[in-house]
């Protein structure tokens, strides 16, 4: 900060934040968006831009902003009158620059995906004689924001009033307005609204879980098959009569006499097969939803291994295809574990799973997914870092963004451990994609020498430690995005 450009051109940026949020509820620049508040993003995006000071114009809430935003070398100034709308920001904000500013970046506190491409264009924009706002045009005709005002265009903030700011002042003057063309998908959305955050946090989890898969396709050397999880059904069966596993024994006492659940992704029964022995004595049941043929032939033996007859297996994915209705999925308790974290259109999958949810919805989710245990081979195979699937924090984020108020029981699992090097190998090289053959397998035998470990307790990583993982329960009725 305090520097000029390239160009010579000191210019400055105002945020405008001193709204109160009503249509949100209040307190929207500070609510959370991938585990920061909005506002914080916004002055990320600025803060590698080629500025020479950043001002934040703050209202009401000024304590709890500096409390909970980490300003950096930004400042922040209260509106006093922030009841008199946006134009009195610009004025306060405009006040605060320092004398020797060419201009001023005028940016929304409430757009947290201020696209960095828009502001390098309006800061590298040559000026025009007579034309001294420049704005923003996206592909989508979305927005005209942020607005760069050059020094001989701030007496013009006098002119504004009311709560559009610059709005009006653009519309009545075109011939002051430098257009820049920019391309930029989605353009600069603003959050007004509990709805838009929830789209915003729906477009983030999905980006990243394209990302992932996409990281996937550059590397993969073998394809997944008709059945994925056929191959190491295995490592998912469990003893339903099991008394070691905290998890188990938090959604066991969740059960209630006479109930139905449903098990969506239920896999080989590692929740199901223990619920239905619960609720059996009741006459209550369980539903168990996987679309892994080979999963649910596992859960099938199981449960004829141990005479547990309670359980009604659908093989199908979620959401549910047309042809089944949901009613028939209608149920007192719906249960995702371990499941979501590569669902890219969450809130469809979610939304299905309360629609058929009477009382409860309930996900076990970690911290971070799974198969994580592999991201350590990432970089000595692959040459660069896993790319993260959304887990535990972006879901709770997102429940509560849509109304929900979820409680979280958190515990702690142990790291999985294996019988011997070869069937940790073959774990790890179906999260790698890679081929037992080949250079790539060669980086991956000799990453694997530096990081395997093997005791009393089996076979696993130097790298591992206990995940947490969490029992997330809600009221589906709570839930209105």
């Amino acid at each position: 900060m305090g520097r000029a450009r390239p160009d010579g051109a000191r210019i400055a940026a105002i945020v405008l934040a001193a709204g109160a949020g009503s249509r949100f509820g209040g307190g929207k620049l500070l609510a959370p968006l991938e585990g920061r508040p909005i506002l914080q993003h916004v002055l990320e995006r600025l803060e590698i831009a080629d500025l020479h000071e950043i001002v934040v114009v703050v209202g009401a809430d000024a304590e709890a902003v500096e409390e909970t935003i980490d300003a950096g070398a930004a400042r922040l100034v209260v509106n006093p009158t922030p009841d008199e709308g946006l134009s009195s920001s610009l004025k306060v904000g405009i006040g605060a620059l320092s004398d020797d500013v060419h201009g001023a970046l005028i940016a929304l506190g409430d757009q947290p995906l201020l696209p960095p491409r828009a502001v390098r264009a309006l800061l590298d924009a040559d000026p025009l004689p007579g034309r001294p706002i420049v704005v923003p045009v996206y592909g989508d005709g979305a927005g005209r924001n942020p607005v760069l005002l050059r020094r001989d265009a701030f007496p013009l903030i006098d002119q504004t009033s009311g709560d559009r700011g610059l709005g009006p002042l653009i519309e009545e003057h075109p011939e002051l307005v430098h257009e820049i063309s920019i391309r930029v998908e989605g353009g600069n959305p603003d959050v007004d609204t509990r709805d838009d955050l929830v789209r915003l946090l729906e477009k983030a989890w999905a980006a990243r879980v394209v990302a992932n898969a996409e990281q996937v396709e550059r590397f993969r050397e073998v394809p997944d098959g008709p059945d994925f999880y056929a191959p190491v059904t295995g490592l998912f069966r469990a003893d339903p009569r099991r008394t070691d596993e905290p998890v188990l024994e938090a959604l066991l006492k969740l059960v209630r006499v006479g109930e139905t659940w449903l098990d969506i992704g239920a896999g080989a029964g590692r929740y199901a097969l223990p619920i239905a022995r619960a609720l059996a004595p009741s006459g209550g049941r369980v539903i168990a939803v996987d679309a892994s043929p080979g999963m649910l032939d596992a859960l099938m033996e199981l449960q004829a291994e141990h005479g547990i007859t309670d359980v009604e297996v659908v093989e199908t994915r979620w959401p549910p295809a047309r042809t089944l209705s949901l009613d028939r999925f209608a149920t007192d308790v719906a249960l995702i574990a371990h499941v979501g974290y590569d669902i890219e259109a969450i809130g469809p999958f979610v939304r299905s799973m309360e629609t058929v949810a009477r009382r409860l919805c309930v996900a076990v989710l970690m911290e971070r997914q799974p198969s994580s245990v592999a991201d350590p081979f990432w970089p000595p195979v692959h040459g660069e870092e896993r790319v993260a699937l959304p887990a535990l924090p972006e879901f709770v984020e997102w429940l509560r963004a849509r109304g929900a108020e979820p409680t979280v029981e958190l515990m702690s699992r142990e790291p999985r451990r294996f019988t011997s090097r070869d069937e940790l190998a073959g774990f790890l090289r179906r999260q790698l994609w890679i081929e037992p053959r080949g250079e790539a397998e060669r980086r991956f035998q000799a990453a694997l020498d530096d990081l395997v470990v093997s005791d009393g307790g089996g076979v696993g990583l130097r790298t591992q430690q206990p995940l947490p993982i969490g029992v997330v329960t809600w009221d589906p009725r709570q839930s209105a995005a």
